[in-house]
């Protein structure tokens, strides 16, 4: 899957998703969304992980997004304990579905 195609995906799955925090936040919700995203196969799980990840892995997500500077694990904590489990729960399925979607198309085009 490319960049852009990642992207409009997520875009897709998660742009109606309501950001819960303050209008003044540094880093967008797509963005962290991306950067939780890409973390998770690499094991993240907490905001402290997430936030070592977009840290350390600032060059590879260049690729997708920018950002200056890291979001905190405040951050990180402050967008998971106020979003509504139940909106990203049925976001997160529809993007999974569509994820694994084009993975079996891309596995089919090179048979």
């Amino acid at each position: 899957m490319r960049g852009e195609t990642a992207i409009s995906c997520l875009e897709d799955c998660f742009g109606s998703l309501p950001d819960p925090r303050a209008g003044s936040a540094k880093h967008g919700l797509g963005d962290l969304l991306v950067m939780m995203v890409a973390a998770s196969p690499r094991g993240a799980s907490t905001a402290t992980e997430f936030a070592l990840f977009a840290e350390n892995r600032k060059a590879a997500l260049s690729r997708l997004i920018e950002y200056d500077s890291a979001p905190s694990h405040d951050t990180f904590s402050r967008l998971l304990r106020l979003m509504d489990p139940a909106a990203f729960g049925r976001a997160f399925a529809v993007f999974a579905a569509g994820f694994a979607q084009a993975l079996g198309a891309s596995g089919a085009a090179r048979r």
